[in-house]
């Protein structure tokens, strides 16, 4: 694992006085909805790594599973390998959500996590967690409501996507991007940028680089987006992007 600055001041990026309490992200990954005296005890067991350069690894498969992280700033992937080296890729987190979660019951990690942009994550001791979450009781709760909601993006995704074609299976990706990472621009245009490269996505679900070109090109033809190097235009009505994945 590479090595990378760590400090148990707390969460903070380049300001040393930040934690919980000023962190700016939408959401306070495990901490939202806790009150100020809980939140400060999780700060306290919160040690922040960072930079994290893009291809280095958060963590890798047959690490022994010793905490979950927080990603405070920056893009994570996690991946995989079958057993013939095929490439697998888990999933796309961002600022806010949470990795290495997948591995709460193992005595190991069983994927990687790979930095796709310079990042900061906020190392959090599992087995101090599990004692926290005795004490706080709503904090047991946002964790099994964080799982839920992983498992839930798996089985629509992963799981109901494989029975879609190429272009409907990139819009059901699109549209939970969009959703968690979306902008709208001041043009009143709505975008989203890709940290990843366009054949990380064709792995993540399941298509050949070749199939997942010819999908975008139809959607920009249908006028459904309009597809550049690094971002994703969506084009027309944004509320009906989700409708036209089962049409």
């Amino acid at each position: 694992m590479v090595q990378r600055k760590r400090s148990s001041c707390g969460l903070h990026l380049v300001n040393p006085d930040r934690d919980c309490n000023s962190c700016d992200l939408p959401k306070k990954c495990i901490g939202e909805g806790l009150d100020k005296e809980q939140i400060d005890t999780i700060s306290s067991i919160i040690q922040q790594q960072g930079p994290i350069k893009p291809g280095e690894a958060i963590f890798r498969m047959e690490d022994r599973f010793r905490s979950i992280y927080a990603i405070q700033s920056g893009t994570v992937k996690i991946e995989s390998a079958l057993d013939d080296g095929t490439p697998l890729i888990h999933g796309f987190y961002f600022s806010g959500e949470l990795v290495g979660v997948e591995a709460v019951g193992d005595s190991h990690y069983q994927s990687d996590a790979i930095a796709l942009e310079t990042t900061w994550v906020c190392e959090i001791p599992f087995e101090r967690i599990e004692t926290l979450c005795i004490e706080i009781p709503k904090l047991q709760q946002e964790i099994l409501h964080l799982l839920g909601k992983r498992i839930r993006y798996t089985n629509r995704t992963i799981v109901q996507g494989r029975y879609l074609s190429a272009d409907r299976r990139f819009l059901l990706f699109l549209n939970d991007l969009y959703q968690r990472k979306g902008e709208i621009k001041a043009d009143g245009s709505r975008r989203v940028t890709l940290p990843m490269t366009k054949g990380d996505i064709a792995i993540h679900l399941g298509l050949r680089p070749e199939s997942l070109s010819r999908a975008l090109s139809k959607l920009q033809e249908e006028g459904v987006l309009r597809n550049r190097a690094r971002e994703i235009e969506i084009l027309g009505d944004n509320e009906g992007l989700l409708s036209c994945v089962w049409m």
